[in-house]
């Protein structure tokens, strides 16, 4: 899979559970820039992350990833 279809299908992720943060915000969307960006919204992005597409999100193994970037570099080496 693409960078960009990664990327796309991880923006819709961040659409269905930070329904108010803008779309040109989602590249650097973090937990450490959004207050909504707690330890239940981690857990729900995680899981809705794992449904998009399609893998097993080991939640120990994302812990660290509290950014997009993050986030997209993990995916995408599970989706390849």
């Amino acid at each position: 899979m693409n960078t960009d279809t990664t990327r796309t299908r991880l923006e819709r992720c961040f659409a269905l559970t930070f329904p108010r943060l803008d779309p040109s915000q989602y590249a650097t969307a973090s937990a450490e820039t959004m207050a909504d960006w707690d330890s239940v919204a981690q857990v729900t992005l995680l899981t809705v992350i794992g449904e998009e597409f399609g893998i097993e999100v080991d939640f120990e193994e994302f812990e660290g990833a509290t950014s997009f970037e993050e986030l997209a570099n993990r995916v995408a080496a599970h989706v390849r």
